[in-house]
């Protein structure tokens, strides 16, 4: 059997109109480190801050979207950032894949994994969100087009119906840890 590995995406990757005008689909670079983990904690703490205590968002934000962290993982080739940039160079979203580290049983080999796909606040259906999701599939597909996987919280039907509509669909659950919280999420897979 073949090993198929994730290429190497391309720098810039598109453009989508927003607002009027076009944004930029590109790769994260190192100096969007400090923006991509204050973007990364506004699109979480947005979408579901109300839902933890003070204390377990805390925890979560601080090992999830520390700076190091994104400075880590911004131009990894197996682990791309797309970012997408309104005309006046502010980021309004990113995606980010790689490898699958759900737990996926049996893991087929090569999976993929969505990891992160948030979109400013402020900015939903602007389109951005699918043209961050088309920039993935596109890696995906020149990938060879492993399975792909992600996971929801169970209680966001919106993103669901979202990437129903790219074609995935359930086939698992786990626990997600936020501090102390335990929250249902949902395994989904696109093949």
């Amino acid at each position: 059997m073949q090993t198929i590995r994730p290429k190497q995406p391309r720098t810039e990757t598109g453009r989508i109109a927003l607002y009027g005008s076009e944004a930029l689909i590109r790769l994260a670079t190192t100096g969007d480190a400090e923006v991509l983990r204050d973007l990364g904690i506004s699109s979480f703490v947005a979408a579901f801050g109300a839902l933890y205590r003070p204390a377990d968002l805390n925890a979560f934000l601080a090992d999830n979207y520390a700076l190091e962290i994104w400075k880590r993982q911004i131009g990894q080739p197996d682990r791309p950032i797309w970012v997408a940039e309104a005309p006046d160079g502010r980021l309004v979203g990113y995606a980010q894949a790689g490898a699958c580290e759900l737990p996926v049983t049996p893991l087929p080999e090569d999976s993929l994994q969505l990891h992160r796909l948030y979109v400013r606040p402020g900015t939903l259906s602007a389109g951005i969100g699918s043209a961050l999701m088309s920039q993935v599939l596109e890696w995906v597909d020149t990938s060879g087009r492993p399975p792909l996987f992600l996971g929801v919280w169970s209680g966001n039907e919106g993103a669901q119906r979202f990437y129903a509509r790219y074609g995935f669909y359930k086939v698992g659950e786990y626990d997600f840890p936020v501090g102390e919280q335990i929250d249902l999420e949902y395994i989904l897979r696109r093949d």
